[in-house]
């Protein structure tokens, strides 16, 4: 018995694409609490708190992470042979 010619999805899966938007954005939240200066609230002139963006991004790099952990822990398998299937 012959076996089946298969292999991952890869770049292609899902997971990794979510993962991988999901980090830019992380890297983009982190970057500008490093960078940026929150200002002050105009109603009340008192400054306005950046940690925010800190928390949410990494909150979203430990969901990438888990994206891309997902994908290599149980990858999808793509058959060679599509016409063997119907």
């Amino acid at each position: 018995m012959a076996k089946k010619a298969t292999h991952k999805a890869g770049a292609f899966d899902i997971r990794n694409v979510i993962g991988g938007l999901i980090g830019i954005y992380a890297v983009i939240l982190l970057g500008s609490w490093l960078l940026l200066d929150p200002g002050v609230d105009p109603s009340t002139g008192v400054a306005k708190d950046a940690s925010y963006n800190l928390w949410t991004g990494l909150a979203m790099a430990v969901v990438a992470i888990v994206f891309f952990a997902w994908a290599k822990m149980r990858p999808i398998i793509v058959p060679d042979d599509i016409d063997e299937i119907n």
